[in-house]
This record gives C-alpha cells, structure tokens and sequence, in this order.
C-alpha cells in the first residue's frame, strides 16, 4: 500500500480540539481504539460477515472517527470501502479492501495505543 498519508498524526486531535487536557485526550483515544478493534473483530469474522450494507456503515462512521484522531490513511481506506460499497462492488473488490484495511488497521491502532502508553508516563 502506498499511502500518502500520515498513519497516525499526535498532534491533529489537541490541535482540532484546542485543548491540552491529556485526560479528554486519553477519553477520546480509548473510545477509538475500542470502536477500531470492534470493526476489525468484524472484519474478521468469519462465522458472521458482514452485509454490504454493514460495511458501508461501519465504514462511514469509523471514517469519520479516524479523521478525528488523526489517522487519515486508515479513513481514506474506509472512505474508499464506503464507495465501493455505495456503488455495489464485488465481493472479491471489497474483500481485498478489508483485508488492507484490516493491516492497516493494526498499524493504526498500536501507534495510537503506543501514544497513549508513552504520553500517559510523562
């Protein structure tokens, strides 16, 4: 994957937030990272997948969530995974996404929990 955005920007949320209360942060991180394994939990699963129409929903509201973190390349993949859901795309298309999403997923979340773990000891 060639990205041309940051995984995980530290500085976008105090700054989108105009706060430094690392407690509100901390509030915020930990509710995304819960939101972020519980749509990677269902992008996982393979007892129960999910609908297209699911998809596109987690999508657009994980999205959003991204933008508001600072993890933009994991919400353009989901803006992406968000469209080609709209417009009805393969399973295969949309299979491939996930699983890039998926990686990059993880990614994103252990450099936000590593933020949160080095930020909380200072």
């Amino acid at each position: 994957m060639s990205t041309q955005h940051t995984v995980f920007d530290s500085t976008h949320l105090p700054h989108a937030l105009e706060l430094d209360d690392w407690e509100v942060l901390t509030d915020f991180y930990t509710t995304f990272l819960q939101q972020l394994e519980e749509f990677l939990q269902l992008v996982g699963a393979t007892v129960s997948p999910m609908s297209l129409e699911e998809q596109r929903h987690h999508a657009h509201k994980l999205g959003s969530s991204c933008r508001t973190v600072g993890a933009p390349a994991l919400a353009s993949l989901l803006e992406k995974l968000e469209d080609v859901c709209r417009s009805q795309a393969d399973e295969g298309t949309r299979n491939a996404l996930l699983a890039e999403i998926a990686r990059l997923g993880a990614d994103t979340h252990q450099q936000i929990a590593s933020h949160l773990s080095a930020a909380g000891r200072d």
